[in-house]
């Protein structure tokens, strides 16, 4: 029995650490005004790799217009493995940012192994947890970036953000990409991984770089051309009683080196 909820214990923590991450990817690297830009939205352990189609009701996508999320319908493509959307940018002439938000389920390590639900929903049903745990995410992606443009660098205001210093515009192969990250609009101290696409395509949660972020500060070495990927993580914060005992928050900031 000590050996059964050891092994709980391990589950309950490796978890939150494995689960898939949220990322946009685009059909097009061309935008136009007043054109329809094609984009999916990704749930994935591979960078870029879509391995699963996220609950729609759960998620919300769209341009980024005036510091606000302007949302898109979203439609399931469940052969592409990944959530459609369209976008109208209205101006072109600075960088474009797309973003999606899921509003996480609630995930339980239980007696009967690993169930979809709150504490109090699971325990009604008769089974013991031994922690539930929410996933909340947030993905976000900047098209079209001069190096004359600053909108770049805008804050959402995303629980935990990645937000770009250097301008992707000039963003280099052998050089360092700085970015700041808040979390609840706090430096972030913690983590930092980053990749590019098609670094690795064979295993799960692989990254090209690691690194820690100070004081909400951390530094990136691009090492390749393409579409990077930063991506943070915060885990254990506070739940909320009967429902989820910690919160975990993911960020995701994709962007291209040219």
């Amino acid at each position: 029995m000590r050996k059964f909820f050891a092994a709980l214990i391990i589950l309950a923590l490796a978890v939150p650490a494995f689960a898939h991450e949220l990322t946009i990817k685009a059909q097009s690297n061309e935008m136009k005004a007043n054109v329809p830009f094609n984009a999916t939205v990704q749930s994935a352990h591979k960078f870029i790799v879509p391995e699963e189609v996220e609950v729609l009701e759960r998620v919300k996508a769209g341009i980024i217009e005036d510091g606000v999320l302007k949302e898109s319908e979203l439609k399931a493509n469940n052969p592409g493995l990944c959530i459609d959307f369209t976008v109208t940018p209205k101006d072109v002439s600075k960088s474009v940012i797309l973003a999606a938000i899921k509003d996480g389920e609630t995930w339980s390590v239980t007696n009967e192994g690993g169930k979809t639900g709150s504490r109090t929903e699971l325990e009604a049903q008769g089974l013991k947890v031994l922690r539930a745990t929410k996933n909340d995410k947030y993905a976000k992606a900047i098209y079209n970036t001069s190096e004359s443009d600053t909108n770049f660098s805008s804050v959402l205001g995303h629980p935990l953000e990645i937000i770009p210093v250097t301008n992707p515009a000039n963003a280099k192969s052998g050089e360092y990409f700085e970015v700041k990250i808040l979390l609840n609009g706090q430096p972030y101290t913690g983590p930092v991984w980053a990749t590019y696409d098609g670094f690795v395509t064979e295993y799960e949660n692989t990254y090209a770089y690691y690194t820690e972020a100070e004081n909400g500060k951390a530094f990136v070495k691009i090492t390749a051309p393409g579409w990077w990927g930063i991506r943070a993580y915060q885990g254990d914060l506070p739940g909320v009683a009967g429902d989820y005992d910690a919160l975990t928050l993911r960020a995701f900031l994709l962007f291209e080196v040219k």
